[in-house]
């Protein structure tokens, strides 16, 4: 209080003999400027918890937000969105309607149908159906009967004949002539 005083003392000393102030209320004065201080020292401590609550409640919000958009998002996607895989079509029909597929496999890849595929060929027929082949693997299987919607190739697209499928398809032909009856 004394460091008060003696401020008080000189600033009213210096302020000249005019004032009417006395030592005493310059102390008082500046206490009570002090409290005002620290009650506004308080109310920002007080608003500044306030705003780290309220700034955690915005964030949990907005990532509540960002959730929900994603949701309605992925429900409002269109119906042709929705699928099956191949892999849960072969087990349905293994599964449910009790078919060996290994069985059906056998059936496919005879002998004939092996030596076509280890010669290059890129179609093979047996008994009326087409097998499709890409990268020594039968990629469709096509029946005589059906239509197909084929891609024309890149020769037939350059105004040349597309001999090596030509030449695949003959010897698919002479290969599976061979082991048809597989």
């Amino acid at each position: 209080m004394e460091d008060i005083a003696t401020k008080a003392f000189y600033m009213e000393h210096e302020m000249g003999a005019g004032t009417s102030r006395s030592t005493s209320d310059l102390v008082g004065e500046i206490e009570n400027l002090k409290s005002k201080i620290e009650t506004i020292h308080g109310r920002i401590s007080d608003h500044q918890r306030e705003m780290t609550a309220l700034q955690g409640e915005v964030a949990q919000m907005e990532a509540t937000r960002r959730s929900l958009l994603t949701e309605v998002e992925r429900r409002s996607r269109p119906t042709e969105d929705v699928r099956i895989t191949d892999h849960a079509l072969l087990r349905y029909v293994e599964r449910v309607f009790k078919i060996d597929v290994d069985a059906v496999r056998r059936q496919i890849l005879t002998d004939g149908v092996a030596k076509g595929i280890e010669h290059g060929a890129s179609t093979i027929t047996v008994n009326g159906i087409q097998f499709r082949v890409k990268d020594r693997s039968i990629v469709t299987v096509i029946r005589s009967d059906q239509k197909t919607h084929r891609k024309k190739s890149k020769a037939h697209h350059r105004g040349r004949r597309p001999e090596r499928d030509d030449i695949n398809t003959h010897l698919a032909d002479y290969y599976s002539s061979d082991g048809g009856s597989d």
